[in-house]
């Protein structure tokens, strides 16, 4: 069985992104929260690594991954165990 909520929420976006335009959209999101590149940044200052910055895109990678998992179909919800039975 589907958990309703999560399925719900997956027939929603699917609509959403389903045509020409949202599927536009949908790239323009990808490119925007930088699935495509690395998260870690040198400054430019010392060479090192900048973990301010670093965090930030880390962030907004972390958006298209949550975005790729709700236009994944939703997982089943393990059926109950019959708690007479053990």
């Amino acid at each position: 069985m589907k958990d309703p909520i999560r399925l719900e929420r997956f027939q929603r976006w699917t609509r959403l992104f389903s045509d020409r335009p949202g599927e536009s959209v949908l790239t323009e999101l990808k490119k925007m929260c930088g699935q495509d590149n690395t998260s870690a940044v040198q400054s430019v200052v010392d060479g090192k690594i900048d973990p301010y910055y670093t965090m930030l895109k880390e962030g907004r990678r972390s958006v298209w991954i949550d975005i790729e998992a709700i236009l994944k179909e939703p997982p089943e919800i393990p059926e109950e165990v019959n708690e007479e039975s053990s």
